[in-house]
Order: C-alpha cells, then structure tokens, then sequence
C-alpha cells in the first residue's frame, strides 16, 4: 500500500460553472499494477470513507481475498470535497469571498477528478470501478461519463435518491446549518440500519451505562445512548463542511434513460435484502432499466440484516456477492436471484 498526493494547477471547471485554480488528490494504491496497467480497479468510498480502502473495507482486501491484491490492483481517490487529504469543502469556502457558501460540486465533477489523476498514473482502462452508497452512486456516474474507461462496474446499495432519501438529506442539512454535525450524523446512523437490527441489538433496554428512562427525563434507552455516541466521535473525525457538499451531490446524482445508454461497461447493481434508504426493489429496478436500454446489466443481493452498512459490516456477505461478480463471466449468472444462488454455491462453496 502507498499514497499519493497529487496536485494539478491547471483550471478546472466544475459543471455548475464555478472554477477551481488548483485541486489536490489523496489517492492510496493496493496491491501492484502489472506492465500493461491492465489489472487496475478504481474504488470509491462511501459518504465518509478516505482513500484508504483498508480502514473501512478491513477484510474485504487481501491476497487471496474477494479484492484480490494479488491479481488486481485497487486504486482509491478521497474525493473532491472531502476531509482526508484532498481538496476539502473547508478549503473551497475560504477561497470564497467572505460568508459565501462553499462551490456546488456533483458527483460528475468528483469522477472528473479521478480521470485527471488516471492519466497521471498512466492508466488507459480499468477492469473495473466499484463503490457503495454515494461509492456505487459514483462508480455509475463513471459508467456513463467515460464508457471506455472501464470493463466492469460495480454498484452496492446505490440508486438515484427517493423522495425519503431526500427528505432524509434534507433533514441532516437543515441539523448543519445550526451547527450540529452530531445531529446530521444520528439521522443517518438510523437510515443505515434495519428495524431488526436495532431491535436485536438494542430492544428496549436500559442505556449500558446505568441510566433508567423509566425514572429520569433525561435518562436513555441503550439506542440513544448509541446514537449520542456515534454523533460525539463523528464531529472529531469530519468535517461539518464536508458532510454539507457531499450529501448535497448524492441528492442531484440522477440517470437519464439517454445517459444509461451511453454504459458499454457490463454492471452489476448489488442490493441488501434490508436495506430501506436504498431499497433492494429499487436497485433491481434499476437493473432492469440498465438492461432495457441494451446494457449486459445483472442484478444480485447481499442477504443481511444489517441494513444499507451491510455492505461494510457484512463481511461474509458482501465478499460472497464480490467474489463471484469478480470471477464469473456475465453468461454464466443468471439474472434469477434465487437461480444465482444456487450456482453461488457450485462456484465459491467456502463462501455461502
């Protein structure tokens, strides 16, 4: 593994019209390129993921692993906007005049970002791209901007926003604007999970550290106590600017049926059976529209309860459905989900 700062002077113009005079890139290589370049896959995190595939993805990511650093090599951008590394929001807001809000940047302009850095590296195709989330939601967006830039690409959990998912933003922008990160967080914590999970985990059980909701107004059950925590640690990891300019991108990520033609990439649409910020019906929609427009789409599920986090959580999973998109050819899978299940177990038995 090594990292990469990159920095290009040269203009770059965002498509809402702005223009940026310089935009630096941390980007982290696994694994090692053969002579013709020709074994690269380019990874995209999630919302609040870095460059570094192996502090989020831990397990996924090995020789011999379903990311297989022994035959591919994976390459991860921390995107425009972002807090590790690269050019942040922050950094974008400073060089505003003073109270203007940071630039509008969309999913298309991180992608462009990415094809920058590719040619510096030298890198003329991928096998293929792959993310989940505002990940997946990327890794589509390079499907269509740059059809001939990839072979393969592979999208978790990630469709164009419903309303829900909207509102949802929506609600964790409007926390940010009175300052409270820890807030916005605790929304999206409770739209990462299942109702399963959180009841198996929590019930309605006490808060851990002794308090009794039954006798106090301020005491709370152990789901809130949680949900506390993961917005306190959450504001001294990222950063409140980040958080507003990328969700705003995930909100206007959309696919024309003129822009799903364009993809000569074969895609595989991956959804969580528990998912319900991303629905898993929505997902095989989306499949079923890629395929109608002439695209060799297929669609697969990753059986979990952890809800939309499945795709980081659910090792087990997620590496099954990885490892077979990786490795089995497109004739092979049937677009049958419970047909593709059965072959699961004929090709990766250790796996299911």
């Amino acid at each position: 593994m090594f990292e990469i700062d990159y920095t290009f002077n040269e203009p770059f113009a965002l498509e809402s019209g702005d223009v940026l005079h310089e935009v630096k890139l941390r980007a982290t290589v696994y694994g090692k390129l053969n002579t013709e370049k020709s074994n690269a896959i380019l990874v995209f995190h999630a919302l609040t993921g870095s460059s570094r595939i192996g502090d989020w993805w831990n397990g996924l990511m090995c020789d011999g692993c379903s990311l297989d650093t022994s035959e591919f090599a994976f390459i991860c951008v921390n995107y425009l906007g972002s807090c590790y590394g690269s050019t942040s929001a922050r950094s974008l807001k400073k060089r505003r005049t003073k109270g203007s809000a940071a630039p509008l940047v969309t999913l298309r302009d991180i992608v462009w970002t990415n094809v920058h850095l590719l040619d510096y590296l030298g890198i003329k195709k991928f096998r293929a791209v792959v993310g989940g989330s505002v990940g997946g939601m990327l890794a589509l967006e390079f499907a269509v901007d740059h059809p001939d830039l990839t072979e393969e690409c592979i999208s978790i959990a990630a469709t164009p926003l419903s309303a829900m998912g909207l509102a949802l933003n929506h609600l964790q922008r409007q926390a940010i604007r009175s300052n409270d990160l820890e807030m916005a967080r605790k929304i999206a914590v409770v739209s990462y999970k299942s109702p399963r999970q959180f009841d198996a985990r929590f019930g309605r059980k006490p808060n851990r550290n002794g308090e009794d909701p039954h006798t106090k107004n301020d005491d709370r059950f152990d789901v809130g106590g949680y949900l506390d925590h993961q917005g306190e640690a959450f504001r001294e990891r990222f950063e409140i600017e980040s958080y507003d300019l990328i969700t705003k991108a995930m909100d206007l990520f959309d696919l024309s049926d003129d822009e799903i033609g364009r993809v000569t990439a074969r895609v595989s649409l991956v959804g969580i059976s528990s998912d319900w910020l991303f629905p898993a019906t929505d997902v095989r929609r989306l499949s079923r529209r890629f395929q109608q427009h002439g695209v060799d789409a297929a669609y697969f599920e990753i059986e979990s309860e952890d809800g939309h986090d499945a795709f980081l959580s659910d090792i087990a999973e997620t590496s099954r459905v990885l490892r077979q998109i990786l490795r089995v050819k497109a004739d092979e899978v049937s677009n049958n989900f419970f047909d593709y299940k059965r072959r699961a177990a004929e090709v990766i038995g250790c796996y299911t």
